[in-house]
């Protein structure tokens, strides 16, 4: 339960910053990047595994705000990821993730012609800092900063032919994004406010007869958050894109803006998430465009796509130990006792020991006065039962102390008596 109610609430707006992206287009080249906004793990030495599927479909052509009657092509795509992100301190954490197209298709109605392409797109590296934390803990302001590496194939042939340039499964050039993110909660509620916006800016593509650059890509978005059970979390995201034109050219310094590029997309997002088996979280998420404003004469538009994501929290130990499921909305009581311990390695599992027990928010231990202080949310904390977890664990604790035989088996710098 601890592990749930921190990974719903706390962390859920700091981790959107890799996580909240742009939204999976129909003919963009490249990373589809997961629009997930999912509970993940949060703080120093805190590792957060996730892996993603995501399935698309377009098969609507707009003019305009206009949907068009004539059907030319469908696509869609079945593409998974895999991201990192690793805490490098309370504040700062690294974010890395990469993706493989299974799938990506457009069939042609007329002609019945389908073409297909495959194979890795490409992979990401970034930083996500927290800027501010309020004193009472219920606004919070992070950055981002991102770089997309094109690893992928970019130049894929089918039937022969080399396949568009925003058919191939990598980009084939450098992105850079940057973002900002502000997060609200609001004291005694189980409803929470993020906004996010960014901005990408893309390299452009040249070779000896190929000049193209992708569009800017701007991105703003609102979520609400709701906690609908201690392992249940409700969100609604509205995300507002404006990409950019393209431009294109054949011979240097000859290249105009392409005509059917960017545009403007509205979509709203319901998904949901929960917690399972302690440190494992399990997210479903629907994205649906609700408004289209499509430059040029026509475009494919998506119709609608769907991800799942699998996320798993591994804690190396080392830094502040928090209940992952931590609801920041409530109010914290704290209470100190004093713990028998001598190195870094009592640190680690002093507080390790302490953040597993089921009302505890916050554990920290400092070596030179032996006082570990633990942030609660019960009206009655179980402090006897911490104590003798600890002493089952070889460290005398206030009133509990530490069999011989446990004790002795600790490893020698551990031995504090």
């Amino acid at each position: 339960m601890r592990m749930l109610r921190r990974v719903l609430l706390l962390p859920v707006f700091f981790m959107l910053l890799f996580r909240l992206e742009a939204a999976a287009q129909c003919c963009t080249a490249g990373n589809p990047v997961n629009t997930n906004c999912g509970p993940t793990a949060s703080g120093q030495n805190l590792l957060d595994v996730t892996w993603s599927y995501m399935y698309s479909f377009s098969d609507t052509y707009y003019h305009g705000t206009k949907p068009l009657d004539k059907v030319y092509a469908e696509s869609n795509f079945d593409y998974a990821s895999l991201a990192l992100s690793y805490g490098l301190t309370e504040k700062l954490r690294i974010t890395a993730d990469i993706g493989y197209f299974f799938d990506k298709s457009q069939r042609f109605i007329n002609s019945d012609y389908t073409r297909y392409a495959q194979g890795i797109s490409d992979a990401t590296l970034g930083l996500n800092y927290r800027t501010y934390r309020s004193e009472d803990g219920l606004f919070d302001l992070a950055q981002s900063a991102k770089i997309t590496i094109p690893v992928g194939d970019f130049n894929q042939e089918y039937d022969g032919i080399i396949l568009p340039i925003d058919f191939q499964p990598s980009s084939g050039n450098y992105r850079y994004n940057f973002g900002l993110m502000l997060a609200k909660r609001f004291e005694g509620s189980d409803f929470s406010l993020m906004s996010f916006s960014s901005v990408e800016f893309s390299q452009a593509i040249e070779t000896k007869n190929t000049y193209h650059k992708y569009g800017n890509l701007y991105n703003a978005s609102v979520i609400g958050v709701y906690r609908i059970s201690p392992y249940l979390l409700g969100l609604m995201q509205l995300r507002y894109e404006i990409r950019d034109r393209a431009l294109n050219g054949g011979a240097a310094n000859q290249y105009a803006y392409l005509n059917s590029s960017g545009g403007v997309i509205a979509y709203v997002s319901p998904q949901v998430a929960v917690n399972f088996f302690s440190d494992w979280t399990l997210s479903l998420q629907y994205n649906i465009p609700f408004y289209k404003n499509i430059y040029g004469e026509e475009q494919l538009t998506n119709r609608h796509s769907v991800s799942l994501n699998i996320s798993r929290m591994f804690d190396f130990g080392g830094g502040e130990a928090e209940a992952p499921f931590a609801d920041d909305a409530e109010t914290y009581s704290e209470v100190q006792v004093r713990v028998s311990g001598n190195c870094e390695m009592c640190k680690d599992r002093i507080e390790g020991i302490a953040a597993r027990m089921e009302f505890v928010r916050k554990a920290r231990w400092d070596a030179a006065t032996e006082v570990l202080t633990i942030s609660y949310r019960d009206d009655k904390p179980d402090m006897d039962g911490v104590g003798r977890a600890l002493a089952e664990a070889g460290h005398d604790a206030g009133a509990h102390s530490a069999p011989d035989d446990v004790y002795e088996s600790l490893p020698a710098c551990c031995h504090y008596r």
